[in-house]
This record gives C-alpha cells, structure tokens and sequence, in this order.
C-alpha cells in the first residue's frame, strides 16, 4: 500500500470517533426518513397484492331502480372492446325493523364469482337453498356463528361460512344506501339456489388496468375516464357507474395514507439540515487540525485534488455506510411497526414483503450533495494557501465587544467566568451558529412529535365519515420524538466533544493555575449550555409553527390542541440528553493533560 494511501486509513483511525459518529448521525437521519415514506407504500403494496389476488373491480354500474339493471345494458357491456370482463351481482340495503338492524344483502355465485372474489374465514360455502354466508365481525358488523339460525327477508337461514369482502375493510364498518346508518350485519345468498333477485349491480373488470396498481394516480384517473365514458352512453336517469376510489373503504384509506404522506415531505427537510449541519462542523474542525498534514503533502508535491481527494474519502465513505444502514433499518423497522397498529382502523390482509426506498434514496442523494458540497467548501479554503502558511496554526480571532458590553450595570454585574463566556460565544461564530442550528433544529422536531401526539386522539372527518387513526398518528409521534432524540444526543456528543478538544490548551492552563475539576468542566460547559438554551427558545416557536404547515396541509388538528406540557417536556427531554452527554464527556475534560499548557504551536 502506498505511503499516501496509508495516511487516508491513518487519518480515520485517529478520528475514529468522530467518524463513527457522523456515520450514526447520518444513519439515524436516513432510517427516520426511510421509515417513514416507507409506511404508505408498505400499506398500499399489501392491499394491491390482496386485490390483485381477488380480482377486485375497476367500476361497479348500480341501478337505484327496484326492478334492477335492463338485460341490453349487460350485453351492450360485455361487447365493449375497453372491457376485459364482467360479472353481475344483486346489492340490496334493507333495514329490519324485527331486529333493528341495518343489513347489506349480496346475491352472487359464492364459489365461482370470478371478479371481487370473497375470501373463506371460516365453515364452508351454501350447499342448500336456506343456508348463507355472512361478512367477518367489526366495530359495527355483529358477530355471527358458524350454524346460526338468522331471519334476512322474512325466511329463516342457517349461517354456514364466515367470509371477507375484499372492498370492505374499513374496521369501523359500512354505511347503508338506504338510510346512511352504519350496517349491522352483511349476507350473502348464493345465486344458484336463490335467482329471483334482480341484478343491480354489474362489477367490471377493464383491460388497461391489469399492470397498473389499485393505488397509483394513473389507475384512478384512467378507470375515472372510462366510467365517464360508460355512464354517457348509458340514457337511464336510475343507472350510474361508480369506481373502486368512490367506495367508503377506499377512499378513506387514500385520504388517510395521504395525510401521513404529507408527514413524510416535511420532517425529512429538518431532518437533513440538521445532519448537514453537523457534518459541516465535523469536517471544518478535521481540515482545522490536519492543517500542517495539509502543507506537508503540498511540499511534497501532491496535487490538490490529491489532497482534496483525502478528505472526500473520509467524508463519502463514512456518509455512505451511513446512508446504506440508513436505508436497510429504515426500510424495515418503522413500516412493519406501524403496519399491524393500522389494523385499528382497516382490516388489512397480510403484510407484504415489498419494502420501498424511494423516500430515502430522495432524501440519500440530497445528503450526499451536501456533504459533498460542505467537503469542497471546507477543504479548497485551505488546499489554496500556501505550505508556509499552513504550517503555521491560525491566528486566534480578534476579540471585540459584544453588545452586552454596552450595558454598563448589567456588565458590571457580571463576574469574570460569565463576562469570558458571553465574549468567546460570540468571538467564535460559527461554533455558534452551528450549536444554535443543531439544537434549534432538534427542539423543533422534539416539540413537533409531541404536538402531533396532542391531536393524535381527535378523528380525521372524511366526507361525513369519521375515521379513528389516533393509534397510528401516536406511534408516528412518538417515533418523530425518539428520532430526534438520538438525532439530538449524538449531534451534540458530536459538537461538545469538539468543543472540548478545540479548548485542550485552555483545560490544561486552569489546571495549572489551580481551578479544579468541577471549576474546568463548568467553565468548559458554560458556553455550550448557553447557546443550547437560546437554540431551545427559538426551537420551540420554530415547531409549533411547522405543526401549523403539516395540519394546514393535512386538514387536520390546529395549534390550539397543542398542550403547554409538550413544551415543558421538549425542554426538559433536550436538558435531560444534554446532562448525560455531559457526563459522559466530563472524563474527558478530567483526563486533560496539565503538560499541554507549556507546549508550543510549533
């Protein structure tokens, strides 16, 4: 291996922990966002697979008449060339005032219906003109047994097979045509032993649609199209055509995954800011300390994109591993998690093995950009100097007064530990920006994640239709807050632990002139803390407001519902992993080395 090559390896094993923390920083910030677009696809790859497998309907065509569907109409349709085929059913809604119950009655060929297949729970199919198949329990289908005795239409019947109707999955239940009720129990009759109903529905199957997915948005406007198409040619005032997307299960559950969508658009943005941010840190300071490893290799001739090539190494490597983890939890972890949690709301057939990266691959590519961009821009400043300059450290920033100093009795208040503190943060701006951003950023989503909780319990309204999906808006609430939190603890692990080493030669000449431990990591600390506290100030207001963007573009919840206890705990959940960071570094401030103070800048 060459002796250059040697270096590269060399750099990230002095740097280990800074490498490895920007990997996790990176990896934390690709699962979320990976996860989190994640869940919708997940949701809608499993539903289009069932429906695929159950050959659900494009358009179903409904008469409002009594007398049902006119002969022609069936055979005008099945000679239309856009129709793949057809298949005709009876639908009646009845209420029945000996039980008081709403009741949905089908009449089809159970076994053999070959478009909106049903699905056996349970027992078997009628063998017999008085038996019957009734729809699986829920929220408002009652439960029904296996060899039940039931009263539909006046007749006794006995129950012989539970099924489940592919397009009725909304777990609340369905809402009856004929008073706009909840329904309380779904039958089935079997067409070959009970052919006296008239049709009045006839479900359709179109040809243009076998390779799309039920949930793309060419799928709906292509069977929206050709139902427009079909209800102009029919002249019957009683005849409309619907699509699946007009159903009340469908469309709930396009409104619903719509909204947790929206989600996934706006909490990736602060997501990769703030990942951006700390890699912009990390690297300035990495470039600030190989300055004379910099100047060596110049002298030696390396070209500057040999040298630029170094740290892009450091940076693409790291990012990359980051990012790939990133994509492999985040693709699984999240998704399952809150696919079984939905099923409080849909009944939601098997979880399918399809995983979707699209968000994250986005998000992935944006990353990697800007850590690209960020290493250009914190690399050339320095490639450009000369081999003498860089040899020589950086001449300390000029200290100037701060505004504070203007205020004459609030200053002379102050004692000197305060009045070093307040001139060093803004003596060194970009650290200061840069913790200020951080922690700005990480607040923000904290108070976000928990003002989605606040709203979490209301209902989202939906056409009249109120759909509960409170248990799934928590969990993703909750995971926002977990997120942010180990966003938060590692970026300012990251930032703090730079801090530290930025101030060795300061830690070690408080030591020796005495200061003890306590006195040095307060000192150390003080200026850090005080930036984080104003980060949290701006914080807070920043994620209210992003709350007002997401129920703004979501229709749902306001800033009203938001509790003043998520304040208080966005303030004490950032304080409490600021305090064990700072434990935990406190070591390193301990282990500081008395002899550092006496050595040169040579």
């Amino acid at each position: 291996m060459k002796a250059y090559n040697k270096t590269i390896f060399k750099t990230i094993s002095l740097n280990l922990s800074r490498y490895i923390s920007m990997m996790l920083i990176i990896l934390v910030g690709i699962c979320f966002v990976t996860g989190v677009g994640g869940i919708v696809p997940k949701i809608h790859n499993s539903l289009n697979e069932h429906f695929k497998t159950q050959n659900v309907f494009d358009i179903d065509i409904k008469s409002t008449s009594e007398y049902g569907l006119p002969l022609d109409l069936i055979e005008d349709l099945k000679n239309n060339p856009s129709i793949k085929n057809i298949e005709t059913i009876t639908q009646i809604d009845t209420f029945d005032k000996s039980t008081n119950e709403n009741i949905r009655i089908y009449s089809l060929d159970t076994k053999n219906i070959a478009i909106n297949k049903l699905t056996l729970i349970e027992g078997m199919y009628p063998q017999e003109a008085n038996e019957i198949l009734c729809e699986q329990s829920s929220k408002t289908i009652n439960k029904k047994e296996i060899g039940e005795e039931v009263i539909v239409l006046g007749q006794s019947y006995k129950i012989v097979g539970i099924v489940k109707n592919p397009t009725l999955f909304y777990y609340s239940g369905e809402k009856s045509f004929f008073n706009q009720e909840y329904l309380s129990s779904i039958f089935y009759f079997d067409s070959t032993f009970n052919n006296y109903f008239p049709v009045t529905d006839i479900l359709i199957k179109l040809n243009k649609t076998d390779n799309m997915s039920y949930f793309d948005d060419k799928y709906i406007s292509s069977v929206k199209a050709e139902a427009n198409k079909i209800t102009s040619s029919i002249n019957d005032s009683n005849t409309i055509a619907l699509t699946l997307n007009e159903t009340m299960s469908y469309s709930g559950l396009i409104n619903i995954t719509d909204k947790i969508d929206i989600l996934a658009i706006f909490f990736p943005v602060f997501f990769i800011a703030v990942v951006a941010l700390v890699v912009l840190t990390t690297l300035t300071r990495l470039i600030s300390e190989e300055r004379k490893s910099i100047g060596c290799y110049k002298s030696l001739g390396y070209s500057n994109l040999r040298i630029l090539n170094k740290y892009l190494f450091f940076s693409l490597t790291c990012s990359v591993m980051g990012i790939v983890l990133g994509l492999i939890s985040g693709a699984y972890i999240l998704p399952n998690i809150v696919y079984p949690i939905f099923n409080n709301v849909f009944i939601l057939p098997k979880m399918t093995n399809k995983i979707n990266i699209t968000t994250g691959l986005i998000s992935s590519i944006f990353m990697l950009a800007s850590i690209l961009l960020v290493t250009l821009y914190v690399t050339l400043k320095d490639i450009k100097e000369k081999p003498s300059s860089l040899f020589q450290p950086k001449a300390p920033k000029e200290g100037k007064k701060i505004l504070l100093e203007h205020i004459t009795p609030i200053w002379n208040m102050l004692s000197f530990k305060y009045k070093s503190a307040y001139r060093n943060i803004f003596r060194y701006k970009g650290r200061l920006l840069m913790i200020l951003l951080s922690t700005f950023g990480v607040s923000a989503l904290i108070m976000a994640g928990l003002g989605l909780y606040n709203v979490s319990q209301k209902p989202i309204i939906l056409k009249g239709v109120a759909y509960d999906i409170g248990d799934s808006i928590v969990f993703i609430s909750i995971a926002i807050v977990i997120f942010a939190i180990l966003l938060g603890f590692l970026v300012i692990y990251n930032i703090t632990n730079m801090c530290i080493s930025e101030k060795n030669r300061e830690i070690a000449t408080l030591k020796v002139l005495g200061y003890k431990n306590t006195e040095v990591i307060t000192y150390v600390y003080r200026e850090i803390i005080s930036i984080i506290v104003v980060g949290i100030l701006i914080g807070i207001p920043a994620g209210i407001l992003l709350l007002y963007y997401i129920f703004k573009s979501m229709d749902f919840g306001s800033i009203k519902e938001i509790k003043f206890t998520s304040v208080i705990f966005t303030v004490l959940l950032v304080l409490t992993f600021i305090a064990i960071v700072d434990l935990i570094l406190s070591r390193k401030i301990i282990k500081v080395n008395m002899n550092d103070s006496l050595k040169s800048n040579e």
